[in-house]
């Protein structure tokens, strides 16, 4: 009996630290990791520009914005996001200046971003990617490939 009593505290204090773990867990659930059916997509606010011969979307402002973004970026050989970190917490970003250069340096994009995510059809290659954000430039390479899907993420950490 008393064996039986110290498995059911056990089990007891068990699910009572998993479901305080779960409910801390879900305060704290970075937005992609939302269910995307929970907002209908809404792509009215972006619309596809080119330049030269890149087209791309930029935007994601808002939950039904955010979603449409991510669901079309399959559709985008390069996907950007801008995240600024404050401590645990994590806000997506907007008027980033970015830039995309080829392998000669030659300037293939420049814009300031309009929203956090930036979705791009570039030409196969190697390119060079700044972006800036409160004068504080990052930067990182990326391999774009028709055949497969290129991710990069810009984090800012804030004081």
């Amino acid at each position: 009996m008393k064996h039986l009593k110290q498995i059911v505290t056990a089990t007891t204090l068990a699910l009572g630290l998993s479901l305080s773990m779960a409910a801390l867990a879900y305060t704290d659930i970075p937005e992609e990791m939302i269910p995307e059916d929970s907002a209908e997509p809404d792509m009215s606010a972006v619309t596809p520009v080119t330049v030269g011969e890149v087209t791309y979307l930029s935007g994601g402002i808002g939950r039904a914005e955010s979603v449409a973004m991510r669901q079309n970026a399959k559709n985008y050989p390069l996907e950007i996001v801008f995240v600024e970190k404050a401590g645990t917490l994590e806000e997506y970003l907007s008027e980033v200046t970015l830039q995309i250069q080829d392998v000669s340096k030659n300037n293939v994009l420049e814009i300031a971003t309009e929203g956090p995510y930036f979705l791009a059809n570039l030409p196969q290659g190697k390119y060079f990617v700044s972006a800036e954000y409160k004068g504080e430039v990052k930067t990182q390479w990326v391999n774009v490939s028709k055949k497969k899907h290129a991710k990069l993420v810009f984090w800012w950490r804030t004081q």
